[in-house]
């Protein structure tokens, strides 16, 4: 009965003060964010006197059910999520729905300044990064962590079959055929070890494949403003990826996730695998089969002497302009984002978006790849959300889809260079389409925005 009244009264006084607020916030669930993202609110709760509750709301695992999630909740205006777990891309997409936090970070850092650690040192980003925070001037995204592309392979095969580590995408599908064939050897590995495992399934995570294969194979997707995926390299890239799922890769890839390639990277069954860094130490969980027998090198080149290559990714927090608490909102993502945050997150391989953590030397005792992570990062290719505006989502279905049933198409029949070259001449087409439409909208936006300047100085409203 005392227990009972006790929690009445603490309701009430909830009710009626408005520092007792509960914060609704959406997370993945792919590898230990969801965990961490946990730890982390505890910590904040407990930060702040265990004044304030938080509910998370668990996202799906494919990035683009993410969005079309988001864009639902935000078009009906009545959205009851105060923060917003986002991919890159989206930030620009979403900005107008988005809180500008410079009023809650003075000139981008923390009016706190009792802890350096918490503070946002906004120099300290990546450049991609950083640029990505901001829409027309306004912060509206903090880093939680950023992502790049990579290739894990297994050293211990690698030494069995005394093969070097590859150094070309060529080298990589030679070694990953010979070791195949050589592990199928033993009966119970026949038809069930593959050379090469990544992510196929219709969905963005293939647009990121996509993006990092054509730039390794000396292409673009844009180029100066120009869509050129239908050139040679887009070609030869997709060529490629037909020439490793008849060879190398299980058919499953065409429905893998990134969770799908770890889950059968991670079981021993396949010799390279194309993910990003928080994979790193779920496969070294002492518990798995590949537990340190994994290496990484970066994105390779077609040929010696090319590019070598690599998404961007990342996710950031936000806060949603229909939020009822953005100051606790934005002191909670300022919490999470934060350096010391960082350095916790990167003990589970999800790379930091501080320059400096890389030179930490606890968080390279963790992640030894992050020593060359650092220089992909720094050059890292971006998905053509710029180019794209607000139409970016409608590109990448157009890529993925496409691509996704070339790949599907030739398991069943043999897919000449060019039956791929017209078929990528048609999502030029398309592509070119969606390029013109956010043109027209862009320059239709500044219109709208200028008629309604000079409305508002003709009605005498402050400028």
């Amino acid at each position: 009965m005392k227990k009972k009244l006790l929690s009445i009264i603490v309701a009430v006084l909830c009710f009626f003060s408005s520092e007792c607020v509960t914060l609704k916030i959406t997370c993945r669930s792919k590898g230990m964010e969801l965990v961490l993202l946990k730890e982390a609110i505890d910590k904040w709760v407990k930060k702040t006197g265990n004044k304030h509750k938080v509910e998370i709301i668990t996202l799906p695992h494919a990035s683009n059910e993410c969005f079309a999630l988001y864009k639902q909740w935000l078009s009906a205006e009545s959205f009851d999520v105060d923060i917003l777990q986002m991919d890159a891309p989206w930030i620009g997409i979403f900005a107008d729905y988005l809180t500008d936090l410079t009023e809650f970070y003075k000139e981008g850092r923390s009016a706190n300044k009792e802890n350096d650690e918490d503070k946002i040192d906004v120099d300290d980003y990546f450049e991609a990064v950083r640029n990505n925070m901001y829409s027309n001037g306004k912060m509206v995204a903090l880093p939680l962590y950023t992502d790049c592309g990579i290739i894990f392979y297994r050293t211990d095969l690698l030494s069995k079959y005394k093969k070097p580590v590859p150094i070309t995408w060529q080298e990589l599908y030679q070694t990953a055929e010979y070791i195949q064939n050589e592990e199928r050897k033993d009966p119970q590995k026949k038809n069930k070890f593959y050379g090469f495992v990544f992510q196929a399934k219709a969905f963005e995570g293939l647009t990121c494949n996509f993006v990092e294969m054509i730039d390794s194979f000396g292409g673009t997707i844009v180029n100066d403003d120009e869509i050129t995926i239908n050139a040679d390299a887009g070609v030869n890239a997709t060529m490629f990826l037909i020439d490793c799922l008849k060879s190398i890769s299980s058919r499953g890839v065409l429905n893998y996730s990134e969770e799908d390639a770890r889950g059968m990277f991670q079981s021993g069954n396949a010799v390279f695998m194309r993910n990003w860094p928080y994979a790193w130490s779920l496969l070294n969980d002492p518990s798995t089969a590949v537990a340190g027998k994994v290496g990484v090198i970066v994105i390779p080149p077609s040929a010696n002497g090319g590019k070598s290559s690599g998404v961007l990714g990342g996710w950031s927090m936000t806060v949603s302009k229909y939020s009822k608490h953005k100051k606790y909102a934005a002191d909670l993502i300022k919490f999470l984002t934060s350096k010391s945050q960082q350095r916790l997150w990167s003990k589970y391989s999800y790379a930091p978006a501080f320059k400096s953590l890389f030179r930490d030397s606890e968080v390279l005792k963790n992640n030894p790849f992050f020593a060359y992570l650092y220089d992909s990062l720094q050059n890292a290719v971006a998905r053509p959300s710029l180019h794209f505006g607000k139409n970016y989502p409608r590109a990448s279905t157009e890529i993925f889809n496409a691509i996704n049933g070339i790949l599907t198409d030739s398991i069943e029949s043999d897919i000449t260079i060019s039956n791929v070259k017209k078929r990528l001449d048609r999502l030029n087409k398309k592509l070119n389409e969606i390029s013109k439409k956010a043109h027209k909208d862009e320059v239709q936006s500044k219109e709208d925005k200028g008629l309604l300047f000079v409305i508002k100085k003709f009605l005498g409203f402050e400028m």
